[in-house]
């Protein structure tokens, strides 16, 4: 588990979305939905907007069964959808945690500067799984209602799309069971956020 603070510039007020970025198998979303539950933050399902978006590429069936990332026109359209959100979501939320796997620098910017503009500022947590775990997850449990046919494979696309964010404010090892990794990173992410807003 690393910290790092290289955005010091901006402002850690009590308004901010709560970005939990990583790959497909990391656990990020059941970590953020754990977060948003204890803390008590609105936990915001990107998933929703990206099956609705996706669903009109015209190649979405091939992209699907062969395991081929969406382009960034349709990543763009997915992400200027949920900015749009970010607007609505601002009026009646403080702060909201969003999970995304956040791996092209130039896609996440856009996430990254709603952020900015609707909330006034934001964190990113990044979580890393050894690649064994993250196998063995996506193999051994497919998850309900989830749009991948082979996640591992798509894992493996995505991995090698994967350009470095260097601007996390957490780094989270999750390597352990749920019953083990939960606890752990609410209680990083909380101590993170108090020493935040001091």
């Amino acid at each position: 588990m690393a910290w790092k603070r290289s955005r010091v510039q901006v402002p850690y007020g009590p308004h901010m979305v709560i970005f939990v970025g990583g790959l497909i198998g990391t656990g990020k979303t059941s970590l953020a939905q754990a977060l948003g539950e204890s803390l008590g933050i609105f936990y915001y399902d990107v998933d929703l907007i990206k099956k609705e978006v996706y669903s009109t590429d015209p190649n979405y069936n091939y992209n699907i069964e062969n395991s081929i990332p969406f382009s960034n026109e349709i990543r763009i359209r997915n992400f200027e959808l949920v900015s749009d959100d970010f607007v609505k979501l601002s009026r009646n939320h403080e702060n909201i945690i969003v999970d995304e796997t956040l791996h092209k620098e130039s896609l996440r910017q856009i996430l990254f500067k709603a952020a900015k503009r609707h909330f006034g500022g934001y964190i990113v947590i990044w979580i890393r799984t050894d690649e064994k775990i993250i196998k063995e997850r996506l193999l051994n449990k497919q998850r309900e209602g989830h749009m991948l046919k082979n996640p591992f494979e798509m894992y493996l696309a995505l991995k090698k799309e994967f350009e470095d964010l260097n601007d996390a404010d957490i780094i989270f090892n999750n390597n352990n069971p749920l019953d083990v990794s939960v606890p752990e990173f609410i209680r990083v992410v909380s101590e993170k956020l108090r020493f935040k807003n001091e």
